[in-house]
């Protein structure tokens, strides 16, 4: 691995052929006070990466026969039945609900980005909506909401903490012992410090306080990523049937036979984009301190992770260029 000392927070990038091949490189420092190098085992908030952990637990549970995807999140959460009643499992997977946006609700309540919102906070403020945006199946819209809800599910659905369900059925069984979700009072010492840089050039610690479980909060470093994106290969964890159904995205037709409006290509918790390599299955996430990018090739057997601590950093830019070289990188003995 190539590494550049720097007294800054920074970035890790790492990406990995199924047949061990790898290229990684990392700089800058997990906490400005403590000075330690980032490294691939340094763990990030993944922010929305964390969907496809999300997504994946679904359909375990699905394949266990614990719950269906055509089921309505009202058998689950019959607090927002009374407006969200036509809304099924599969419309939060791939953002169709036209559920209202949890920020916006937030916002209506006079919460900013810097106070606490708690789950609790959170499923209250969905329980006091009397509308959709619009009718589910018909539009894509990418919705938080959504897959916080689908993170209520699957608690509800295996009567487990979601922490210890994911704990359980996917970072253990891979041995990616370095991933786990962030539940209040868990151990913060194992986490990179998040930052953003100030108008001054000053590197100020910037982190969120919201519960946006789901959605977001699964932390991770970029060896565990791939584990996990090794798993698309082998299937190990739910098996090969499971992951073609996961990399399956949303149809332009909806059920009633209409075009669904802004249509994108999404998969469970991954977007499904065209490259000169393939498919390639992959998602971003932006947080308070901090930046992520994950991407699979199932055509070239590759996963591709950008992590970093800076807030506003471009990882999508970065793992744009580590995916056209890992092409060239492909053809090397």
């Amino acid at each position: 691995m190539k590494s550049f000392d720097c007294v800054s927070p920074g970035a890790v990038a790492l990406v990995k052929y199924d047949n061990g091949r790898s290229l990684a490189f990392s700089y800058g420092v997990e906490d400005v006070e403590s000075g330690a190098f980032i490294t691939t085992d340094s763990i990030f908030d993944l922010a929305s990466v964390s969907k496809q952990f999300t997504a994946f637990s679904v359909l375990l549970l699905e394949k266990a026969g614990a719950l269906n995807l055509y089921d309505p999140i009202g058998k689950y959460i019959p607090e927002i039945n009374h407006y969200a009643a036509d809304i099924n499992i599969l419309n939060l997977i791939y953002h169709t609900s036209g559920l209202p946006c949890l920020f916006d609700i937030a916002e209506s309540k006079g919460i900013s980005f810097h106070d606490r919102y708690s789950k609790d906070d959170i499923l209250k403020g969905l329980s006091e909506q009397s509308g959709l945006i619009f009718n589910p199946g018909t539009k894509f819209e990418y919705s938080n909401t959504g897959y916080f809800l689908l993170y209520q599910i699957v608690e509800r659905a295996s009567g487990k903490r979601f922490a210890d369900f994911l704990q359980e059925n996917i970072f253990l069984p891979l041995g990616m012992s370095r991933s786990f979700l962030a539940v209040e009072g868990g151990d913060n010492s194992r986490r990179v410090t998040g930052y953003i840089k100030s108008e001054q050039g000053q590197y100020e610690v910037s982190e969120s306080r919201w519960d946006v479980f789901g959605a977001s909060l699964v932390y991770s470093s970029v060896n565990d990523l791939m584990k996990w994106g090794n798993n698309f290969s082998t299937g190990q964890v739910g098996g090969r049937a499971l992951i073609d159904k996961m990399l399956s995205p949303l149809s332009e037709i909806s059920e009633h036979g209409e075009c669904i409006s802004d249509f994108e290509p999404y998969c469970f918790g991954l977007q499904a984009e065209e490259s000169k390599s393939g498919v390639i299955y992959n998602h971003q996430g932006s947080t308070f301190g901090g930046e992520s990018h994950f991407s699979r090739s199932q055509n070239r057997g590759f996963t591709l992770a950008v992590l970093s601590n800076i807030e506003e950093y471009d990882t999508v830019d970065l793992a744009e260029k580590l995916c056209d070289g890992s092409v060239l990188f492909d053809h090397i003995d």
